[in-house]
């Protein structure tokens, strides 16, 4: 090979070194921003997690707080009957020692203690009567209140699975990122392994062409 035809190949085989020493950055630089890509979906993907894991959490919060709101209740419903029940009893009470007391009346002189004691049980029938009135009333702001929790319960309870779904959703697109991510990252590695192995042939090339000069 003459000196002139070795230094032209010479030259190319230079220029092509120096393209490939460009490509060697390029998917050096590269193969640097799919790690940064990765790292930082895995990052993503770790949050998304834990915010789902957290969701759960509330969701199970919110399931133990509606049980234990309905079974308040349940308590104040019973407390109600009672207190209804307790009503009829002082209205019937109170019916018969009034008839009692009209009975004393007719006794006459004889019938006078038995009148006192019915006006007394006629009192404690009218003040067990306004006290059941007055429980059915807190009872019923009471079960107002209660209704009033458990449609918050429910709210937040559908709120937090709305999140959960769209949390999710985004924890899958994330995954179908990663997925990419790591394929542009193969692909950039084994393009790095293809230019070092052409730049190994090149510096033979070069070695070969020295020879000659």
């Amino acid at each position: 090979m003459s000196k002139e035809l070795a230094q032209e190949v010479l030259t190319i085989v230079n220029d092509l070194d120096a393209s490939q020493l460009k490509l060697e950055k390029n998917a050096f630089d590269v193969i640097n921003s799919s790690d940064t890509s990765l790292n930082l979906v895995k990052d993503g993907i770790g949050a998304v997690n834990h915010l789902v894991g957290k969701i759960d959490e509330l969701n199970e919060a919110v399931k133990l707080s509606q049980k234990n709101i309905e079974q308040m209740k349940e308590v104040s419903n019973v407390i109600a009957g009672f207190a209804k029940v307790i009503s009829g009893i002082a209205n019937k009470t109170n019916i018969l020692s009034l008839n009692a007391s009209i009975e004393a009346a007719r006794a006459g002189e004889h019938g006078r203690g038995f009148s006192v004691v019915a006006q007394e049980v006629q009192s404690l029938a009218n003040q067990t009567k306004s006290s059941s009135a007055e429980i059915s009333t807190k009872i019923s702001e009471v079960q107002t209140f209660v209704d009033g929790m458990v449609q918050y319960m429910n709210d937040i309870f559908a709120y937090a699975e709305e999140q959960n779904k769209m949390a999710e959703s985004i924890g899958e697109l994330l995954n179908k990122v990663l997925e990419a991510a790591y394929t542009a990252n193969d692909v950039s590695r084994n393009m790095e392994n293809e230019i070092a192995y052409q730049r190994d042939i090149t510096d033979k090339a070069r070695t070969t062409l020295d020879s000659y000069q």
